[in-house]
């Protein structure tokens, strides 16, 4: 039998995980002011975080053959293992596996199942370029926001289409498949295609781009020099103009993103965001790439007016101040449409849409190692990220590409967290205020709906609507068993609290699993 094996510095062109549970250390580290490394965009690559030596960051990464060789010999006595590898390429074959079973009240106490199987590849070939591939099928019994999302929009948040079984129909199955090629020539470029998710933001949410939506096609650009970081992101998605979203009904869109970040000091990052949206197709025409919004230099909005067009564009600013050794605050500010005038006059006009975060973290928090802290407060106007357009709404398999509440909404979220060796605790509250829309008028928060239906020009307020609260509370324990492939068991609890002027709906929700993290999973909205 022959295993190969992984190095420290294996597959360092390819990317780190998303998951937040694993970012805490790093984030902590670069935090110093003598790191330069901007964390705006994510994910990061093995290549920036190989010179992390702190072994206290990450979690304990043990060679392949440590964990595997033992079990084996054990098992099998007579097995000779040989440990192979060429100079210039690299190969790491791993299984996914996630099985969680979970209890939920909504209306009865019934069990939620999440049964799941796959696989990852991971190579090198020589220093500068890596491969990644996953593939994963699963399904089960949904909890109350798959369900939801598998009912209405034939969607599973984060992974993929979703099919419902006729039977059952609380019951679903679905795929997930990402992979992409990374390709560094030289320290100041990075080329990436594939088709993966992606997170711009030093937030729990992000209002720019988050990793809400389902893997999409891409190809992106980074270029690293000076104090500059400048990212280019190409990309091709999908919408629908009918909620049953029926395979004849998909589209094809298409949507470019631009960020560039600037180091003015040792602890003042700023960056700025554009990006625009635009359809290729629909049942009465087909317009297919604009070649026009391949340009990596242009700022979209003269563009967009010199060519007559119509698409979602949005600009956006963003900044990162580290306080001290172990705090900072950040923000955003994300512009849709905008009028001053209207804004002074405080005219509630319909069409100024926008979003501003601002967010507060403290690692090592009371100089208690890997103990932190995290606040931050988030304010969507009505009818940000909608269009007149529906397959022109800031989306991607009817999921929203920023925050999965869409718009028209007020929240605070905060974590407490700690790491002892492989076993992570977080306890996290969400506490948001939304304006729901009714059976008859469009209040803005429905990024789905064209913002043609408004039914005020002028007077409009952040919230209008059904006022609701929505309240998550979430506690979890989990021990990583595998951190190369985000391998963990884990305890959890949460309990979901919606009121408005209707009634009350308490869902509380516990569950236990075997999960192979791929990525965020957002039940919190």
């Amino acid at each position: 039998m022959v295993l190969v094996v992984q190095k420290p510095i294996f597959a360092q062109q390819l990317n780190y995980t998303l998951n937040r549970d694993y970012l805490w250390g790093y984030d902590n580290y670069f935090n110093n002011k003598e790191e330069a490394f901007q964390t705006f965009v994510k994910p990061y690559r093995y290549e920036q975080l190989n010179k992390v030596k702190d072994s206290t960051v990450a979690f304990p990464i043990l060679p392949l053959e440590e964990k595997i060789k033992p079990w084996l010999q054990k098992k099998f006595p007579s097995l000779k293992l040989e440990r192979r590898e060429t100079r210039n390429f690299k190969l790491l074959i791993l299984p996914l596996k996630t099985s969680e079973f979970a209890y939920q009240d909504k209306p009865n106490f019934h069990e939620v199942r999440d049964l799941s199987i796959g696989i990852t590849v991971m190579a090198d070939f020589g220093k500068k370029l890596s491969l990644n591939m996953k593939a994963l099928e699963g399904g089960g019994a949904a909890n109350y926001i798959t369900d939801s999302m598998v009912s209405n929009f034939g969607v599973a948040p984060g992974l993929d289409k979703a099919h419902q079984n006729a039977k059952h129909p609380r019951r679903y199955s679905y795929q997930y498949y990402s992979g992409y090629l990374s390709y560094s020539p030289n320290k100041n470029f990075n080329f990436q295609v594939g088709q993966d998710k992606h997170f711009w933001g030093d937030g729990y949410r992000s209002l720019f781009l988050s990793d809400v939506s389902a893997p999409y096609p891409f190809f992106k650009i980074t270029t690293n020099i000076w104090k500059l970081t400048y990212v280019n992101l190409y990309t091709i998605m999908q919408g629908t103009q009918s909620p049953s979203g029926g395979k004849q009904d998909w589209f094809n869109k298409y949507a470019t993103f631009h960020y560039l970040g600037y180091n003015i000091t040792k602890r003042i990052n700023i960056g700025l965001f554009e990006s625009v949206i635009w359809q290729g197709s629909d049942k009465n025409r087909m317009r297919g790439y604009d070649i026009n919004y391949l340009n990596p230099v242009i700022f979209f909005r003269p563009v967009e007016f010199s060519l007559g067009s119509s698409d979602n564009s949005f600009m956006g600013f963003s900044y990162k101040i580290k306080l001290f050794k172990k705090q900072q605050l950040y923000g955003q500010l994300l512009l849709d449409e905008f009028n001053l005038k209207d804004v002074v006059k405080q005219t509630g006009w319909w069409g100024n849409k926008y979003g501003i975060q601002t967010g507060f973290k403290s690692f090592d928090l009371f100089r208690v190692k890997r103990l932190n802290f995290q606040t931050e407060l988030n304010y969507v106007r009505p009818y940000t990220y909608s269009h007149g357009s529906v397959l022109q709404s800031y989306s991607n398999l009817n999921q929203p590409l920023a925050h999965p509440l869409g718009a028209n909404f007020i929240e605070l979220a905060s974590f407490l967290n700690y790491r002892y060796k492989r076993y992570f605790f977080e306890g996290k509250c969400v506490y948001a205020v939304y304006g729901a829309d009714t059976a008859t008028s469009d209040y803005g928060r429905n990024i789905f709906i064209p913002y043609t239906q408004h039914p005020y020009e002028y007077g409009n307020t952040t919230t209008q609507g059904v006022k609701t609260t929505l309240i998550n509370l979430s506690l979890r324990g989990a021990y990583i068993v595998a951190p190369r492939i985000n391998f963990k068991i884990e305890l959890g609890a949460e309990y979901r609290i919606e009121q408005n002027e209707f009634g009350t709906n308490k869902i509380p929700y516990v569950y236990l699993g075997l999960r192979t993290d791929l990525c965020n999973m957002y039940n919190d909205y």
